[in-house]
């Protein structure tokens, strides 16, 4: 296993333990590692063993606009749902901050607690749609899967 599909699992399992620094950090890091990658060929990252697929990187950003949310950091949790809802091409992850984004965006504008914005956000059972789509080599969507934020 790679450094960064360790980096996703390590950042989904800190997240479902509520440890929202070290799930920022780590899925940051991966998220860095998926925009290096599509700034290379695909040929090289293959080459060198590091490609992650495009399924891990969104799952990697939803994960994030979760962490950045329940650390209360509404204003990053929102640009990043923003840059989701923007990407090209319909993927599940899109579908998920269509539906997240404007509960971000009204609790940014009026204080919620973040408990409770958490409930409002869409459930992460909506997400199993990715299943088929995620690398079987990275347990990551199985853990998200599993969580119960």
């Amino acid at each position: 296993m790679s450094y960064s599909t360790g980096s996703l699992r390590a950042g989904i399992t800190a997240l479902k333990q509520e440890r929202y620094l070290e799930a920022i950090n780590l899925l940051e890091s991966f998220c860095y590692c998926c925009s290096i990658q599509e700034g290379t060929s695909r040929r090289l990252s293959e080459r060198k063993g590091s490609h992650m697929e495009p399924s891990e990187c969104l799952l990697a950003q939803v994960a994030l606009v979760m962490a950045y949310q329940r650390s209360g950091d509404l204003e990053r949790s929102t640009a990043l749902c923003q840059e989701l809802l923007e990407q090209e091409g319909e993927t599940w992850a899109q579908k998920w901050a269509a539906q997240a984004l404007p509960t971000l965006k009204q609790a940014a504008e009026h204080y919620m607690p973040p408990e409770e914005l958490m409930t409002r956000l869409p459930p992460v059972q909506q997400l199993e749609e990715c299943q088929p789509l995620c690398s079987s080599r990275d347990p990551a969507p199985h853990l998200l899967k599993s969580a119960h934020f």
